[in-house]
């Protein structure tokens, strides 16, 4: 009778904790893959949202597929498919990684099933899809531009496989092993070794002999299409019978020993021990805390067990700090997130007692960076200031990147005077600092708790009206400094090009002045005349300076440094008046120019007086792949060229302009 009943009671602790474990395991994995979805959602959100995108629905060009949609963009972003549809859901253009071609077609219909999935008023949906037995995390987003102010142009889908990799990580900080099936093909068993576990009214169904657990769940669709399956083998159901089968074999042969022992020294070498680590494993139960640790000496089962617990609580400390640097940390800057700096701020108006400060800093020149000299400059810049207040800041400062170049200083007890030293430090160091292609810029406002009294929304609503403030004094000389910083760089990178625009800028206020052009238009002209190639500082020097003729390739990236001018322009508000026509000064009187092949007066009139100037100068003056031509040789050109590459009025008022003022 006494086995029976520990038996019983044994198996009942076992089945108890293994329900328990179910639940934790399947919480984990339901957790990783809500990461990985929000993950998703912020890709999604980056790529939907993105005048690029809008204008690559309504006109697909080539630039944008070689820019964004390389097989390493897909690597990079960990994606299988990305397809873009247009509003009536036909594929316009699709990219797939390392899977069929067809398969973006069979993504689309399977989503068609639920029309809520292309619902405008649903901005984003995320869920899990299975096709071909493969399970996908998928995400669906309208576009619309950065503004969000255009009418939706169609949809962009985003395929990641839930692939071996993203299994093995879940295997790692949960002793399972993870799969998927198609609910329609699983037939569940039923017997007196299956129990049933309700998780979040989801019924679980669990397998004591096999240590297998199933659960349904919804796919995108809203359909219970997939079962997820893990498989527990750490204690199968012969291990726990082989287990009390020695265990009351061993207690059976050695009772009569135990009996003459002292029950002084069983307390002494066992009972003690034993219940320092009871009340150990319930301490952990109850504070959660996997950093403690528990010393037992000796070199038996206990000692054993001891250090296995230590090692069990090592692990899940470990996978416990890898999901909260996951979940807390900005993955481009490794500072903390904005996710983490609300929790602080949670904290702290819960805790009325703390004096605090909230530094607000808004990074200027983030979107000319990215214009003029791309994207990974700009991340490179987005590190570079993440590092310098790093270093500025006191070690128990809370620095987190807020938004896109928004960065965040929390400081606890510290005086006002420590706040504006901190602020004057970081200016400092962002003005002395040489390393980066101009000087770094960044606004900054700030507000304390004590001069409110308020929560933090409050504290934070006045840094950031603040922040707006003095963003709004610093902006225009902000914006000329780096202009003028990114004009330094291209003289450096080709040394023809200082010379060379102070020749076209002297000529074209000549020949504009000929032509009888305002004061306002020849104030404008003389600008053109020396931003017209700013783009080529986004154009590779090996390139820029090559000796030899450019081959196609070479030569459809030069062609890009009037998309690019027309980008550093038009973020640039002094000099967005002048945007249209740095885009089009290498466009041709017959059509037949660059890039959006404009034809005779839709030209810009300046664009047209720069296009003449410009060819005039290269056609006259020595470059790293020609020699210099003769003046009548030049006339003789421009006035072949009359009509098809240059406007011919103007260009007939440009040689009377050259041949009466004697000028080559």
């Amino acid at each position: 009778m006494t086995i029976l009943i520990f038996k019983f009671s044994y198996f009942g602790y076992i089945d108890k904790e293994q329900e328990q474990r179910t639940k934790r395991n399947f919480e984990v994995i339901d957790y990783v893959f809500r990461n990985e979805e929000e993950n998703m959602q912020k890709i999604l959100a980056d790529w939907g949202r993105w005048d690029d995108t809008y204008k690559f629905i309504n006109d697909i060009n080539q630039e944008y597929i070689n820019s964004n949609l390389q097989e390493t963009s897909l690597k990079n972003l960990n994606l299988e498919n990305i397809i873009y549809l247009n509003n009536d859901r036909k594929i316009i253009y699709s990219k797939e990684n390392e899977i069929e071609k067809e398969s973006s077609q069979d993504f689309v219909d399977k989503l068609s099933v639920n029309n809520m999935n292309f619902n405008k008023t649903n901005s984003r949906r995320i869920g899990l899809l299975i096709l071909k037995g493969k399970v996908y995390i998928t995400g669906i987003l309208p576009v619309t531009t950065s503004d969000r102010q255009s009418k939706d142009n169609g949809f962009l889908i985003m395929i990641r496989e839930i692939d071996e990799n993203l299994l093995d990580y879940v295997e790692k900080i949960t002793p399972i092993k993870l799969m998927f099936k198609q609910s329609q093909q699983e037939k569940f068993k039923q017997g007196d070794n299956i129990s049933y576990i309700n998780l979040d009214d989801i019924v679980i169904t669990y397998d004591k002999n096999s240590s297998e657990a199933n659960k349904i769940i919804k796919d995108i669709n809203g359909d219970d299409s997939i079962v997820v399956t893990i498989i527990d083998n750490r204690y199968s159901a012969d291990e726990k019978n082989y287990f009390l089968e020695r265990f009351i074999f061993q207690f059976l042969c050695l009772i009569a020993i135990v009996m003459l022992f002292d029950i002084i020294v069983i307390n002494k070498y066992i009972l003690r021990r034993l219940f320092k680590l009871t009340k150990f494993i319930e301490r952990v139960s109850l504070t959660k805390d996997t950093t403690l640790v528990i010393d037992i000496s000796g070199k038996d089962e206990i000692y054993k067990l001891a250090n296995e617990t230590n090692r069990m609580l090592s692990t899940l400390d470990s996978a416990y700090r890898e999901i909260l640097f996951l979940s807390y940390s900005d993955k481009l800057t490794s500072l903390k997130n904005r996710a983490y700096m609300e929790r602080m701020f949670d904290e702290l108006d819960k805790n009325k007692k703390d004096n605090y400060y909230i530094i607000m800093g808004d990074l200027n020149g983030l979107k000319l960076t990215n214009d003029a000299l791309g994207h990974s400059e700009g991340d490179k810049l987005l590190c570079f200031v993440g590092k310098i207040l790093t270093e500025s800041c006191a070690e128990d400062d809370i620095i987190s990147r807020w938004g896109g170049d928004e960065f965040i200083i929390l400081t606890k007890n510290k005086q006002e005077v420590y706040v504006a030293n901190l602020i004057d430090k970081i200016k400092d160091y962002c003005e002395n600092e040489l390393e980066f292609h101009f000087k770094i810029s960044v606004a900054w406002g700030y507000a304390g708790n004590s001069e409110e009294n308020q929560n933090t929304d409050t504290v934070m609503s006045l840094a950031e009206k603040r922040m707006y403030r003095n963003k709004l004094m610093d902006n225009k000389s902000a914006r000329s400094a780096a202009i003028n910083s990114l004009l330094r760089t291209l003289h450096e990178k080709h040394s023809e090009t200082e010379a060379h625009t102070m020749r076209i800028k002297k000529l074209s206020i000549e020949l504009g002045k000929k032509i009888g052009l305002t004061k306002e238009k020849l104030d404008e002209l003389e600008l053109l005349s020396s931003l017209h190639d700013i783009g080529k500082i986004g154009i590779p020097e090996q390139i820029l300076m090559k000796p030899a003729k450019l081959t196609d390739e070479e030569w459809t990236i030069m062609k890009t440094h009037s998309d690019i001018g027309y980008r550093i322009a038009s973020s640039t508000p002094e000099l967005a008046h002048i945007a249209n026509k740095i885009l089009a000064h290498h466009e041709r009187y017959d059509g037949s120019g660059y890039p959006n092949k404009l034809k005779g007066e839709e030209i810009p009139l300046l664009s047209r007086i720069i296009s003449i100037v410009d060819s005039f100068d290269v056609m006259t003056h020595k470059r790293v792949y020609k020699e210099a031509f003769d003046k009548e040789y030049v006339i003789e050109e421009l006035k072949r060229c009359a009509g098809t590459q240059f406007d011919p009025e103007l260009t007939k008022e440009f040689i009377i302009l050259l041949e009466g003022k004697n000028i080559y």
